[in-house]
């Protein structure tokens, strides 16, 4: 259903034509769409990918992205015209609350006259970056991560792969977030 109806509406654009102020999306609708299509190809999923990782990599993150509101949308093409804010506790936007930042760390290594070791951690915050915690923490394993673990709304997730062998580090993130119906997704991981 869902996908019928995004196909209607891309259809309908082809036909009708898409407003020549395609601009109009505020950053957070770029990101929310673009995420939904694993960040496309396109100049406006390029800034909107860029935009959502700058958000979430520093330490404590800040939110991935909020409410996609066209706050900038002018008037003349249905918007508010403003910069009003949301009020984002209210019912509707309880999907955003289930909104988590995901990040993985993790290395490979070998000490001299030791076998190979790994250390992970997958540390998990909140859509404001207010409340974080660990989910997992491990020091000088004699076995790589395990193939998947349980995130904070329980789903399983895949840990990032890696290709490499021998001695490495490595750094991935992901947002995991719910629907308005509660569905619970997540996105890839991206490396950085």
């Amino acid at each position: 259903m869902k996908r019928q109806a995004m196909a209607a509406a891309m259809g309908a654009l082809a036909v009708f034509g898409a407003p020549e102020k395609a601009q109009a999306y505020d950053i957070d609708c770029a990101i929310m769409l673009c995420m939904a299509g694993g960040f496309p190809p396109s100049t406006v999923c390029a800034r909107a990918f860029l935009t959502m990782i700058r958000r979430i990599t520093p330490w404590p993150s800040l939110p991935p992205f909020g409410v996609c509101t066209f706050a900038h949308v002018p008037v003349e093409l249905g918007g508010p015209g403003g910069e009003g804010e949301l009020d984002t506790n209210l019912p509707e936007y309880e999907w955003l609350n289930r909104t988590h930042v995901i990040w993985f760390w993790g290395r490979s290594y070998k000490e001299r006259g030791e076998p190979q070791r790994w250390d992970w951690s997958i540390r998990s915050c909140r859509h404001d970056g207010e409340i974080c915690r660990d989910i997992q923490r491990v020091y000088r394993s004699e076995t790589p991560w395990p193939a998947i673990f349980s995130s904070e709304s329980g789903q399983a997730i895949a840990y990032p792969t890696s290709v490499r062998v021998g001695s490495f580090t490595a750094r991935s993130i992901m947002v995991e977030y719910g629907d308005y119906e509660g569905n619970m997704g997540h996105s890839e991981w991206f490396s950085y």
